[in-house]
């Protein structure tokens, strides 16, 4: 089979399924891994799907249980800028090298962030966007990938990869939901991959969470309560929740 017409079936499969796996695709084509490879990272650039460890996605719309960023962003303003300053008063010191998810919680941490010599890594391009307003004070790295709409954060293959090489003091992170059994968890794969990596090379994980997140499911889990060591979040959080994290030994600061 001519390559045209391999990476046609494959982006066909992707489609139809929503994703594929790199074994799916050698049971289907006499060809080699590497080849595979180089198929899966052409129709990448074209972005036809995104590259992630196995195989591939097909590259989504608009979630309908997902709102834009700048929806979302406004929902809850007054609660998310409070969490978002205490965390950036609270926990950042000079010299800080941080990660910086791109929810909407995590980004109203920038304009707080006043110590010296910071260094900032985001997938987010709003996060990008807002922190280059205070270059030269803040060193700011953006990672690659592929760019999702209903988040504006770079996800993918090449985000993952990004954050993977680096060690940091804290990574500051948020989600649409979080439950004690299942802790903090979002709506889209690419996301929670790229999350996962974040607080795995981190010394600390900060989670901000505001009141609204308490007691909603999301598609899957990014971190387990267990795994966070601080949670902060407003005065309207639900107490049973408040008190049952509290009992995993997670430390909880509530702000007023």
């Amino acid at each position: 089979m001519i390559v045209e017409k391999r990476r046609a079936k494959i982006t066909e499969l992707v489609n139809k399924q929503g994703s594929v796996t790199i074994e799916e695709l050698l049971g289907l084509f006499n060809i080699s891994r590497m080849t595979i490879w180089r198929d899966l990272k052409e129709l990448e650039l074209k972005g036809v799907l995104t590259r992630v460890h196995g195989g591939a996605l097909k590259i989504d719309k608009l979630d309908e249980n997902e709102e834009e960023f700048n929806l979302r962003r406004r929902e809850h303003l007054i609660e998310k800028q409070k969490i978002a300053k205490f965390a950036a008063e609270s926990f950042v010191k000079d010299s800080d090298i941080i990660f910086l998810d791109g929810g909407s919680t995590v980004l109203e941490i920038i304009p707080h962030l006043k110590k010296t010599n910071l260094t900032i890594l985001t997938n987010g391009l709003n996060a990008l966007l807002y922190a280059s307003k205070f270059l030269p004070h803040l060193n700011v790295i953006g990672c690659g990938g592929i760019l999702r709409k209903p988040s504006f954060t770079f996800v993918g293959h090449g985000a993952e990869e990004f954050f993977g090489r680096y060690k940091v003091d804290t990574a500051f992170i948020s989600g649409t939901g979080v439950t004690v059994e299942d802790g903090i968890m979002d709506p889209h794969p690419l996301e929670i991959e790229v999350k996962k990596i974040m607080c795995k090379n981190a010394k600390n994980v900060i989670a901000l969470i505001d009141s609204s997140k308490f007691g909603k499911r999301s598609l899957s889990t990014c971190i387990s309560i267990e795994e966070i060591d601080y949670l902060i979040t407003d005065e309207n959080a639900p107490k049973e929740i408040i008190n049952a994290i509290k009992s995993k030994e997670v430390n909880i600061r509530i702000i007023k």
